[in-house]
């Protein structure tokens, strides 16, 4: 019996081993030819004489027969769970987890594309934030397939949560505090909320349910140390067991693509505004003025120009005092950009120097406009003991008045204001006041 069982035992395991990989068929083919081969080389080794034995004979039958069934059983085996790998890599995966898993690597896999192709369409829109909106929106619906998705950014002063998109609905518009209930706790932990989950703990439930808003997920969008915003979403729409990981993951793909445009629109911004006002540079100042001031000229509408000048800044920087220069510029710049509207245009044209151009105004409009500005300017310049140095600000205009001058023509003629200006130690100096005294040189003539 020894004997036979010798070389039995490594032919049926070469046998399970070799059907697994061909399959039921040819497994079972492979078992019918290796049961020969065992009969084969028993009868070699014992010779005639091992039919004569009847339990030999039996042992022998036996053996045989297990061999082909082990090649039937491992072949279809082998078989199945081929079947279940290709049925996956062919996009229709099996209900199991693996395949839960490759549909979602493949949900994730196309938010990243769909990422890439969007921001390629709005990486030079002057605010990209509300298309961001809707794109994080869609994203989140079509990867984990939930619904009232809200983005929110955190504000300067930490106070408060804004919506990306300004208008939507009377709900969008409401501020969300940044430091109450279960959003207070995400933005100061840093940890994400999800409703149900377990391994949060009985206060966190404790403080969502205690919420005025109650929500199913709610993670921090976080970038090198600061948080940018949060993202809220009211509903899951599968069991949370099942999708946790699905979740997690789509958590840090919505968090790198924010940060990727965050950095794109910082980028932008070194580039095209002055890194101590926050104003334009002069290239930029011109690429959106131009245009504004052809705009105006085809609607017969007049502009003005006008050049605001601080002297004593350059003594400042002189004098090594430059934290200081660079706060009286931070403070000038933002006086002229909250007195401006909307279409009219500011920029930072050298060291000391603003220009601003003003639409839909004459020269007589837009001196009284100036003036106003003079006195909200000399709240902040004139304040000597700050500054440790006498500020003065002179303003050059110049108007279009009934012609169509080239922007950068009323320019050169409002330096020539400020520069008249600065000569007769005047605050401020137009155009106007220059064609009266051209008119009164040549009446005396």
């Amino acid at each position: 019996m020894m004997t036979l069982f010798l070389p039995w035992f490594p032919i049926i395991l070469g046998v399970g081993v070799g059907s697994r990989l061909l399959g039921r068929t040819r497994g079972f083919a492979l078992g019918v030819l290796c049961a020969l081969f065992w009969i084969t080389l028993a009868r070699a080794s014992q010779g005639a004489a091992l039919w004569d034995q009847p339990w030999a004979t039996i042992t022998l039958i036996a053996g045989a027969l297990a061999i082909v069934a082990m090649g039937g059983w491992a072949g279809e085996s082998g078989q199945a769970e081929l079947g279940a790998v290709l049925a996956g890599a062919a996009g229709n995966p099996p209900g199991g987890d693996a395949g839960q898993r490759l549909a979602a690597l493949e949900r994730l896999s196309d938010m990243m594309a769909q990422f890439d192709d969007w921001l390629s369409e709005h990486r030079d829109d002057g605010n990209p934030w509300p298309a961001f909106d809707e794109f994080i929106r869609s994203a989140l619906r079509q990867c984990c397939d939930v619904t009232h998705v809200r983005p929110y950014r955190l504000t300067s002063g930490d106070a408060e949560l804004v919506a990306l998109r300004e208008v939507e609905s009377l709900v969008d518009l409401k501020p969300l505090p940044a430091r109450k209930g279960i959003v207070g706790h995400v933005l100061t932990s840093g940890l994400s909320y999800l409703a149900g989950d377990p391994a949060q703990g009985p206060l966190v439930k404790e403080l969502a349910e205690e919420s005025a808003e109650r929500f199913a997920w709610c993670f921090p969008v976080r970038c090198g140390g600061r948080t940018l915003g949060i993202v809220t979403v009211a509903r899951l729409q599968h069991p949370l067991e099942r999708s946790l990981p699905l979740l997690r993951a789509a958590e840090r793909m919505v968090c790198q693509c924010w940060c990727t445009l965050e950095e794109v629109t910082r980028g932008r911004a070194a580039g095209n505004d002055d890194p101590v006002s926050g104003l334009p540079t002069r290239e930029t100042f011109f690429r959106a003025a131009e245009p504004g001031a052809d705009e105006s000229y085809a609607c017969g509408e007049p502009i003005a120009v006008v050049v605001v000048a601080l002297e004593g800044l350059r003594e400042m920087n002189d004098a090594g005092r430059w934290e200081a220069a660079d706060q009286l510029v931070r403070e000038v710049g933002a006086v002229l950009r909250r007195k401006l509207r909307l279409d009219d245009r500011l920029g930072r044209f050298d060291g000391s120097r603003f220009v601003v151009v003003l639409r839909r105004v004459d020269s007589e409009l837009a001196a009284l406009i100036v003036r106003q500005l003079l006195n909200q300017l000399a709240v902040v310049c004139d304040d000597e003991s700050r500054w440790r140095t006498p500020i003065k600000v002179r303003c050059g205009l110049a108007g279009s008045g009934t012609e169509q001058p080239a922007l950068r023509e009323l320019l050169s003629r409002a330096l020539l204001a400020c520069r008249r200006a600065r000569e007769e130690g005047r605050a401020l100096y137009s155009d106007l006041e220059a064609s009266l005294a051209v008119g009164v040189a040549g009446g005396r003539a």
